[in-house]
């Protein structure tokens, strides 16, 4: 498994009033031909986040083809789980419509950030978009502090979702407080009511790591999944970097984090402190993978490809 990186792709540089930096979380969609839309977040002068679109040729990536300069998905009314950001997380196609699951954030008076699963839904083929009212995955008694960023497949009839889920905070000494998130696992009929009840899919290896996040699963024949994460931290490395792993049924997973050490850092550049927020799509008998940079996606996304063996 060796992923060659294209380059950066985008990063919002005052392109508007509200678009100020970043291209977090990018998420691919498919138009037509070797055209695809790229969902991503860009941050407004406060750090709040709102979804945009961009679209590339994929076979030249480096160009922009459009830039939409208006958001795609804003942040929600004050009071709403998603009034401090928004941010896209995956995207299903079903029914003819577009479901494009976002990650939403608000603020809480003692941790930094609390964190919900929105849904929006187009039914023009991406031209507008209609958020269903509230989260549709929030934390229960499998998710004590939020369930968010998940990756959905509608597979075998059903709706799959691997989502980050938080299972506590942690005072430190400076007075702030750590989270501790992993992966899980859980289903939904319609893909809007899930489940209760949740398994954990990716666990913390050792005492270092505490965040596994932002997971993308590809199903590559039946008994065939393969995932790509972001994890931090291990003894000599403490920002994020990538890992991956492998199931026969999409909920027991076996981590393989060594077949992406390759995918590191760059010597210097927008991602040269880290490689985080995957997101993997295949196009024409081809795999590519969007990831995110230095500073959680505030230095934008880029593109990377897997080469022939």
């Amino acid at each position: 498994m060796k992923w060659k990186k294209l380059g950066k792709i985008f990063c919002a540089d005052n392109n508007s009033d509200l678009m100020i930096t970043g291209g977090r979380t990018p998420v691919a969609q498919n138009v037509e031909g070797d055209l695809f839309k790229i969902y991503y977040a860009a941050y407004d002068i406060k750090m709040r986040g709102k979804i945009y679109a961009l679209y590339i040729n994929i076979n030249e990536p480096n160009t922009i083809q459009k830039l939409v300069l208006d958001p795609i998905i804003d942040k929600g009314d004050i009071g709403f789980f998603d009034d401090n950001g928004i941010i896209p997380s995956s995207i299903v196609i079903y029914n003819n419509s577009i479901f494009l699951y976002t990650c939403g954030f608000s603020v809480k008076n003692k941790i930094i950030f609390d964190s919900a699963t929105g849904l929006a839904i187009s039914k023009d083929n991406g031209k507008t978009f209609m958020k269903i009212h509230g989260p549709v995955m929030d934390r229960t008694i499998y998710d004590p502090c939020f369930a968010t960023s998940p990756f959905v497949l509608h597979d075998d009839g059903i709706f799959k979702a691997w989502y980050v889920s938080c299972d506590r905070w942690e005072k430190k000494e400076d007075g702030g407080y750590k989270h501790f998130y992993n992966i899980k696992y859980k289903e939904s009929k319609d893909g809007i009511h899930w489940n209760i009840n949740s398994r954990v899919a990716i666990d913390y290896q050792n005492e270092y790591e505490y965040a596994i996040s932002r997971p993308s699963v590809m199903k590559d024949g039946p008994d065939d999944y393969k995932m790509w994460y972001s994890f931090r931290a291990q003894p000599e490395i403490e920002k994020y970097r990538i890992g991956y792993a492998e199931s026969t049924d999409g909920i027991n997973w076996t981590r393989k984090d060594e077949l992406m050490k390759h995918f590191d850092v760059s010597e210097k550049g927008w991602d040269s402190e880290m490689v985080c927020y995957p997101y993997v799509f295949d196009h024409k008998g081809r795999r590519y993978m969007l990831y995110n940079g230095n500073h959680y996606g505030k230095t934008g996304f880029g593109l990377a490809i897997l080469e022939d063996e």
